[in-house]
């Protein structure tokens, strides 16, 4: 798999992270996060979509079902405790 590039800003942003497919890019705006965890589940996501992407089933999923999808990744494990 290619690698991803995970750059960390210290700034603000209207996001608190971006994937960019075309570099295989993913952007973390640091400010945006309340704790860690919080700060670990934006580089999951965003590191989600970089798999997706990889794998090239974007163009089977508009951008609310790849979001759903994630959320459903990241809530799994605790739905199934």
């Amino acid at each position: 798999m290619p690698d991803l590039k995970i750059e960390l800003k210290c700034g603000h942003s209207d996001n608190r992270g971006i994937y960019y497919a075309e570099t295989k890019r993913a952007m973390i705006y640091c400010a945006m996060h309340e704790s860690l965890d919080d700060l670990y589940k934006t580089i999951d996501h965003e590191t989600y979509h970089h798999c997706f992407n990889y794998l090239d089933v974007t163009d089977d999923m508009d951008e609310y079902m790849e979001e759903r999808v994630i959320y459903c990744l990241q809530w799994a494990r605790f739905d199934l405790i």
